[in-house]
């Protein structure tokens, strides 16, 4: 760019020395002047899209250029674009479906086929599944599901807050499982006039039980790191000093709103936006309501997270619930509250979500088999333990098998994970009736085997840790791929991730596994990969043949086609590219942008059964590549090395393989 205005300058001033070239010498100035103004990012107004004022979007001038080119490429050797050609490049190019009949004209400008394109179908990478195009028609354990982990954290798993506007955020992105920890709320008598009151009346002792048990101390280690921090922060605002944040990659990474990428409704990547959310999600935290009283609380069990009520997470679950799909939402309890609060747990759930709970089996899907998908819009399903009376019979066999057998699938696996913890585990908290009354569809069960009859079950959901499932990988993998075609089974990240990193989703989703629940709180390799698989699905994504309940195949390795592929990418140019942090803007000029692509496939060996190394972590693929360094935050890549090439690459699955 630089090149071609100099050479411009040079050529204005060879012809003005020549009188005769003076028409000539005008021409050449106007085009530096031109190619100067393009320097930076020009707007391009459109009026179509609805608005008063109309729309403006802003591309470089390396970006135009390429859009120029392919706009060229169209229309010739006509002058203008036809609405023929148009909706063949649409079609054929683009993927859309009968895109002639939103084609209004006969001749396209460069201008008007900029602004068709960009707001009538979008010239962004992906292209989102519209519902009423996407199949509803298979039971519920035929889809991958777009899970959480802890979902009420907004950083580490030992400190972290616990906010309601996590819920919020999470479902606005497209998650559709979410789960809920929750614990015994302070009792009326725990403040210190309820204490002075209770210690006069009979059975005070009885009545404080409940306050000095369960979550109530480290309930209350939160609550008084809270208080401290509130403090600080007010002495931090009276002294007028400001609060030090870390840079470092590893604390950047978490209790930071990650890049939306188009799946919130109006989502910008403008920084100044983005740090206007994050400032507003940090006073929202600040300005929590106090904790009601005698009502359960959501919270991190042993571990100095703060607190946040369960009627609070209900509320915002249901505000945003169907806000952005009408598809339905699983929410998975962790229950270590007492039965009198588990009681108020299933009123809060009836009061807020009335209309949208699921309480009994749908009309034409019994409690015997899997609904399907579009039998459950607009629902919200609780998957929580049954009571011990409600495992009597059929749905039954835990009691039969050796304890030995059993491996321990705590829902979030926090403390049956965590060094040290099996010799002082708490005994489990029996459910109540009109609780586990609650879990329709879908209620957790301990895994033991694939043997026994809860394996059997429908309604049954084996939530078991990335590690173990990893060991059912080598020892009982055909077993493992043929249960997850029929019935559910969520993996969580092992205890040990206690910065809230993640594991590799697409290990377990090549296993069947439906919800691989992913700290959203970090925004790392294992995120990325479940954004690449729900992008623009709305959080239920249809398995691949094969891997669905109505296919019998004999094992993996002949579940689905699996093909050859070769893979060209051209990376064009860029704009808006973010400076290195800690970088001026003076050191734009200097600034050297390169893209890496890295592609994630099943290797041979992993389809096989195979001990996969890396412990669930995303693991260094063998397949990657980069372009040629750019040049500033605006690069054009067509003069650099700018074509990825991966060919050649045989028994490959397209559904579960994702570009990086």
């Amino acid at each position: 760019m630089r090149k071609r205005s100099t050479d411009a300058t040079t050529m204005r001033r060879r012809f003005t020395l020549n009188p005769g070239n003076g028409g000539y010498s005008i021409k050449a100035l106007k085009r530096a002047i031109d190619l100067a103004s393009f320097m930076m990012p020009t707007a391009i107004h459109f009026q179509g899209d609805g608005t008063a004022d109309g729309k403006d979007i802003y591309l470089s001038a390396s970006i135009q250029r390429h859009l120029r080119k392919i706009y060229d490429s169209l229309r010739y050797p006509e002058s203008t674009l036809s609405r023929q050609k148009f909706a063949v490049f649409l079609e054929s190019s683009q993927g859309e479906t009968n895109p002639i009949l939103m084609l209004t004209e006969e001749k396209y400008k460069f201008e008007k086929f900029l602004e068709v394109w960009w707001l009538q179908f979008g010239l962004g990478a992906e292209k989102p599944a519209p519902v009423r195009d996407k199949d509803l028609s298979k039971p519920l354990s035929n889809y991958f599901i777009s899970s959480s982990h802890n979902t009420y954290l907004s950083g580490n798993q030992l400190s972290g807050r616990s906010t309601a506007d996590a819920y919020r955020r999470v479902l606005r992105r497209g998650c559709r499982c979410v789960e809920i920890d929750v614990w015994d709320g302070e009792s009326p008598s725990s403040s210190p006039e309820g204490s002075r009151e209770a210690s006069n009346k009979p059975g005070a002792k009885l009545e404080h039980a409940r306050h000095l048990s369960g979550g109530s101390l480290h309930s209350a280690a939160a609550q008084l790191k809270g208080t401290l921090e509130e403090k600080i922060e007010q002495t931090r605002h009276m002294l007028g000093v400001d609060k030090v944040h870390s840079h470092s990659p590893r604390c950047s990474k978490s209790e930071l709103v990650p890049p939306p990428f188009g799946r919130e409704c109006g989502a910008t990547l403008d920084p100044a936006v983005m740090a206007d959310r994050i400032d507003t999600d940090r006073l929202s935290v600040r300005s929590r309501p106090s904790l009601p009283r005698d009502e359960p609380i959501v919270m991190h069990g042993y571990t100095l997270t703060a607190p946040v009520g369960f009627r609070e997470v209900c509320k915002a679950i249901r505000e945003v619930a169907f806000e952005t799909t009408n598809l339905p939402i699983i929410v998975s309890l962790e229950v270590h509250a007492d039965q009198e609060q588990q009681e108020t747990m299933v009123q809060i759930m009836k009061e807020e979500w009335a209309g949208v709970l699921v309480e009994e089996p749908h009309d034409t899907c019994p409690t015997g088999r899997m609904p399907r998908l579009e039998d459950l819009l607009n629902k919200i399903l609780v998957k929580v333990k049954k009571a011990s009376s409600s495992l009597d019979g059929s749905a039954t066999m835990s009691t039969t098998l050796s304890p030995n057998s059993t491996i321990d699938d705590d829902a979030s696996g926090s403390e049956d994970d965590r060094p040290g913890s099996s010799s002082n585990k708490k005994p489990k908290v029996p459910i109540c009736e009109s609780l586990s009354a609650l879990a329709i569809y879908t209620h957790s069960e301990h895994f033991n085997n694939f043997e026994s009859p809860a394996a059997k079950v429908p309604s049954h959901i084996f939530s078991i840790s990335e590690s173990k499932i990893l060991e059912l990988l080598t020892s009982k993998h055909d077993e493992l791929f043929y249960h997850n075609r029929h019935y559910f089974m969520r993996a969580y990240p092992k205890g040990l991730r206690f910065d809230s990193s993640n594991l590799d989703p697409s290990q377990f989703w090549r296993k069947g596994v439906q919800m691989v629940a992913m700290n959203w709180q970090s925004w790392d390799e294992g995120m990325m990969l479940n954004e690449a698989m729900f992008s623009g699905e709305n959080g239920w994504v249809l398995k691949p043949p094969g891997y669905r309940s109505e296919e019998w195949p004999a094992s993996q390795d002949t579940a689905i086609p699996q093909r050859s592929m070769d893979l060209i990418i051209n990376v064009l140019a860029g704009q808006h590219i973010p400076l290195p942090e800690g970088a001026s803007s003076d050191n734009v000029r200097s600034f050297r942008p390169l893209v890496k692509c890295e592609l994630h496939v099943e290797r041979v060996e992993d389809r096989s059964g195979a001990f996969i190394e890396g412990g669930g972590r995303v693991r260094e693929p063998e397949c990657k590549q980069k372009t040629g360094a750019g040049k500033t935050d605006h690069p054009d890549f067509d003069t650099e090395k700018n074509e990825l090439h991966f060919m050649g690459l045989q028994n490959v699955v397209e559904q579960l393989s994702f570009v990086r």
